[in-house]
């Protein structure tokens, strides 16, 4: 079975940081159903598309997806609805009547502008479990911001925090405000539905991106590196021990040394006894770091980065090799992984050339396979009259307003 099987969630999220949250959830097993707008979020039309028979970026056709919701609705059921609209509003109501949980990355205001708030369909349903993420909160001085993932690397201090002491803040090169705030919201809804299977009772989650990279950044201790003077860039290294990356003849080589043991092995590799009398213990290695780290470097640079790593892990000091950005499909690690995968059109025979990631969570005995993302509202009509209770007249009528798209 699959984790979440018979958790039902309602998908009303767009871009990045909702849509990954989804995706966690729909890998776990939930029925997750993603409500779009007519013609879909700005991902739906954002080229190249897939069809039945291929890739394009010409003009997107009605069985056309877009690369990133080919991979972000894996595992989801689409419908259109108008929410802006009040006949929409009104079968939104209705679905939300019949789930287990709603999440959406809106704005603060405008899921109560909607008539959709939670106060709203809690009343509806006390058992929903009704996720936000915003960029702020919902309140405070700055919840009304507008909120990226660079606009969240750079308030948190993370860009501050990224790159060289001589260079410019510089953001992390995945979209990591978007995406750890997503692993977030789908932990808390899992802790909500098994709080719920405690008191049957709902709640509202709310999840900040700027809270998210806090966390992350004071996993460290900033506070005492201010009080030491401590610039707040400080490159690949780290001023408490010999941790760095190093050019090699041909390549970027990365190196922890966390124990005495290690600096010991590793000096003993390069041949200079006089290197572990500078650093015989972590302090000692601390305060003469600039000078050991500069003996280092050159010593690699005169070796291939294969050789280098070759050397330190067969003497166990923990190395690798920078890859490239691009070389994770070719990586044999991540091949036998199986982390990224085949991306799959539901109308082809065959899957694309594009690849995904896998749901990064391996389980003994639960299953997280994933259905491949449906065409923009393949399920309004099942899912507003199977769960929503919609009559076919209803839904007709809808359909001629223009609700459904």
């Amino acid at each position: 079975m699959k984790p979440l099987e018979g958790v039902r969630v309602v998908d009303l999220t767009r871009v990045v940081s909702g849509p990954v949250c989804t995706w966690f959830l729909a890998s776990l097993g939930a029925e997750v159903i993603r409500v779009d707008p007519p013609g879909g979020d700005v991902t739906w039309r954002i080229p190249p598309w897939v069809g039945p028979d291929g890739e394009q970026s010409e003009a997107m056709g009605p069985d056309d997806i877009g690369i990133s919701y080919l991979r972000k609705g894996r595992g989801k059921r689409s419908v259109v609805l108008d929410l802006g609209r009040p006949e929409g509003a009104d079968a939104f109501r209705r679905l939300v009547a019949n789930v287990d949980v709603l999440v959406d990355n809106f704005r603060p205001g405008v899921m109560d502008s909607l008539g959709l708030g939670y106060e709203t369909l809690s009343e509806l349903n006390p058992r929903l479990i009704h996720a936000s993420i915003t960029g702020f909160g919902p309140d405070g001085p700055d919840a009304d911001l507008a909120s990226m993932d660079l606009i969240i690397q750079g308030r948190s201090g993370l860009m501050a925090k990224s790159g060289f002491p001589d260079g410019p803040p510089t953001k992390a090169g995945a979209t990591i405000g978007d995406q750890f705030p997503a692993a977030l919201c789908a932990l808390g809804v899992v802790a909500a539905l098994r709080q719920r299977d405690i008191d049957g009772q709902g709640q509202y989650i709310d999840v900040a991106m700027l809270d998210g990279l806090v966390t992350m950044l004071w996993d460290e201790p900033l506070d005492l590196y201010r009080e030491r003077g401590l610039p707040d860039r400080i490159g690949n290294g780290d001023p408490r021990g010999i941790l760095d990356t190093f050019e090699s003849q041909d390549g970027w080589v990365t190196l922890v040394i966390t124990s005495d043991a290690q600096y010991k092995r590793l000096t003993e590799e390069m041949g200079r006894p006089d290197l572990w009398e500078l650093g015989p213990n972590v302090p000692v290695r601390a305060d003469n770091r600039a000078e050991i780290c500069g003996e280092v470097a050159a010593w690699m640079a005169q070796q291939t980065t294969e050789e280098l790593v070759a050397r330190l892990q067969k003497i166990r000091v923990p190395a690798g090799a920078v890859a490239s950005a691009y070389a994770a499909d070719d990586d044999p690690q991540i091949q036998h992984r199986q982390a990224l995968v085949p991306l799959q059109h539901p109308h082809a025979s065959q899957p694309t050339n594009r690849l995904g990631p896998a749901f990064p969570v391996k389980f003994s005995r639960a299953n997280t396979d994933q259905t491949p993302a449906e065409t923009l509202g393949t399920s309004t009509q099942a899912v507003l009259q199977d769960i929503a209770g919609l009559t076919e007249e209803e839904i007709n009528s809808l359909r001629a307003e223009g609700v459904l798209g």
